[in-house]
């Protein structure tokens, strides 16, 4: 990894308790854009919040039934990378001892506990982002924060609701807990879910 993609890992991590987890994470960037564009204006602050918060539950439901509810159940990279000599591919090696990015507050490395694909993170942030630009369009500029311990402080500004959804999904990788077609699968899955919403 760059010094840049260990910064988009952990600004969108919030994988560890204490933290407002990926919804919450979202739900304050539409905070941040509500203000910036309804000021006090409480009915369509509500509206908004509604509609992003209907969308993500339902991304959650079709997220997990992926995980579980499928005849697809990948190992994580983790498990993958250290067992590569057992997948019957002549051209993968194993690395013995190798761990994710992804650490508690100890810096203790971990993955989570259930199947990798489809990618929570990437299927939440594609019903946000199709949610925020059914109502904003796709170009806007908000500067988007964390509560991830990893990156206390840091800040990342966007100028689309595409990029901050397509980076959210894209940190899974960098912090080695996804492959790529999880986060392509749930941003896609996530984008139908959002469009439906944001009707």
């Amino acid at each position: 990894r760059t010094a840049e993609q260990t910064r988009i890992a952990w600004f969108w991590a919030n994988d560890l308790d204490g933290t407002y987890k990926p919804p919450g994470q979202l739900l304050e960037h539409t905070r941040i854009v509500a203000s910036a564009r309804y000021g006090t204006a409480a009915l369509e602050t509500a509206r908004i919040f509604a509609m992003a918060s209907i969308a993500m539950a339902d991304a959650a439901v079709v997220a997990w039934n992926r995980k579980f509810d499928t005849p697809v159940d990948l190992w994580r990279p983790e498990t993958a990378i250290q067992l590569a000599a057992t997948d019957n591919n002549p051209n993968t090696a194993p690395v013995d001892g190798w761990r994710p990015l992804s650490a508690d507050r100890n810096n203790i490395p971990f993955s989570p506990c259930f199947p990798a694909w489809v990618s929570g993170h990437a299927t939440f942030a594609g019903a946000w982002a199709a949610v925020m630009r059914s109502q904003f369009g796709d170009n806007v500029t908000f500067t988007a924060t964390t509560e991830d311990p990893h990156a206390v402080g840091v800040t990342r500004t966007f100028t689309s609701f595409t990029a901050a959804a397509r980076e959210n999904a894209r940190s899974r990788i960098y912090l080695g807990v996804h492959y790529q077609f999880d986060a392509d699968d749930g941003i896609t899955a996530g984008t139908g879910v959002g469009d439906a919403a944001g009707r």
